[in-house]
C-alpha cells in the first residue's frame, strides 16, 4: 500500500511512514512526586545508566523536592555559589548533580523533570543545542496549552514567558544516555533564593538586579487564579510527547533501578561528592604554592 501511494504522491508516502514511526516510539513516564533531593539526583543517574544500556525504555521523570534544595552543576564550586552556613541552619540540601549547567534553588512549588534518552537513538539530537531545542519545546508546548507564550532563550538554555524566566535547565551525557533536566516554576520563594545563592541573578538576563524581576511563575501568569496540579502535569507531559514525537506511558521503576539509586544515594549525600570540586581546587592551589 505504501508503494502505491508513493508512486502517486511521494510526500504522502513519507508522511505515512513518519506517523507510523512516531506511534511505535513508546517511552516511560514516571512521577515520583515528593522526593528527597539527594535521592532524586541518584535516581536520574540510575535511570540514565539503564536507559543507556538499553535495559529500560527512554524515560520522562517528574518530581518535586520534599525539602528545599540547591542543585549544583557538576563542575561548580560550593563555596563560590552557595551560602553554606545558611543552608546548614535551615536544612536546605546541597545536591551536586552529574549534569553540567548552573546552580539552581528548588522548592516544592516547582515541577522538576528529567528527560532521559538513549544517546544516538534518534529522538534527542546528538548535539547539545539541538537537544535543548527539541526537549525544551515541550515546555513551550505546555505553556501554550495553558494559555501563555513561551520562548527558548538559547544563550541560557532557558524558557521564558512574558520576557522572564520560567524554566532553567541543564544537560549531561554519560553511560550511553543523554539527560536534559529542568524546572517549571509553579510558584517560588524568591526571598529564600536570595538568601541561599551568592549570585541569584547569575543565570538571568543582563541588567536584572534581583531574581524576582527576572523570573516568573505560573501563579503570576494566572494572576492568582490558582491551578490544578494534575492538569499542569498533564499539559507538561503532553508537551514533551509532542516535542519528542513519542507516547509516554505511565510506568514504574524497575527493582534494579531502585537498588542502584539507593547505592548512589550514599554518594550524593557524602561530603566528598558534594565538595569534590572545592577539594580539587584546594589541592591544586596547595601544590602551586
Amino acid at each position: 500500500m505504501q508503494q502505491i501511494v508513493y508512486e502517486i504522491v511521494g510526500s504522502i508516502h513519507i508522511l505515512q511512514i513518519r506517523i507510523t514511526h512516531v506511534k511505535n516510539m513508546t517511552w516511560r513516564f514516571i512521577d515520583t512526586d515528593m522526593t528527597d533531593g539527594y535521592y532524586s539526583a541518584a535516581l536520574f543517574e540510575s535511570i540514565a545508566k539503564y536507559v543507556g544500556s538499553g535495559e529500560v525504555d527512554d524515560t520522562i521523570l517528574f518530581w518535586h523536592v520534599r525539602t528545599p534544595a540547591v542543585y549544583l552543576g557538576y563542575h561548580q564550586y560550593v563555596e563560590d555559589e552557595i551560602h553554606e552556613d545558611y543552608c546548614a541552619a535551615k536544612g536546605i540540601q546541597m545536591v551536586r548533580r552529574v549534569l553540567g549547567g548552573g546552580c539552581g534553588f528548588c522548592d516544592e512549588d516547582q515541577i522538576l523533570f528529567s528527560v532521559i534518552s538513549h544517546e544516538g537513538g534518534g529522538t534527542v539530537p546528538t548535539d547539545i543545542q539541538g537537544a535543548y531545542s527539541r526537549v525544551l519545546c515541550g515546555l513551550i508546548n505546555a505553556l501554550r496549552a495553558l494559555g501563555f507564550d513561551g520562548k527558548l532563550e538559547p544563550t541560557r538554555n532557558a524558557v521564558y514567558s512574558q520576557g522572564r524566566k520560567i524554566s532553567g535547565n541543564a544537560q549531561g551525557r554519560f553511560a550511553g544516555a543523554v539527560l536534559v533536566n529542568g524546572s517549571f516554576l509553579l510558584d517560588f520563594g524568591f526571598d529564600e533564593m536570595d538568601r541561599v545563592l551568592k549570585n541569584p541573578t547569575k543565570n538571568l538576563a543582563e541588567g536584572v538586579e534581583c531574581a524576582r524581576d527576572g523570573m516568573i511563575t505560573l501563579s503570576e501568569l494566572l494572576d492568582g487564579a490558582g491551578y490544578d496540579i494534575d492538569h499542569v502535569k498533564g499539559a507538561l507531559k503532553r508537551g514533551f510527547e509532542d516535542a519528542l514525537w513519542v507516547e509516554a506511558r505511565r510506568s514504574v521503576l524497575t527493582v534494579a533501578e531502585i537498588e542502584l539509586a539507593q547505592r548512589l544515594n550514599e554518594k550524593h549525600r557524602s561530603r566528598d561528592w558534594i565538595y569534590r570540586m572545592d577539594d580539587k581546587r584546594r589541592r591544586r592551589r596547595a601544590r602551586e604554592r
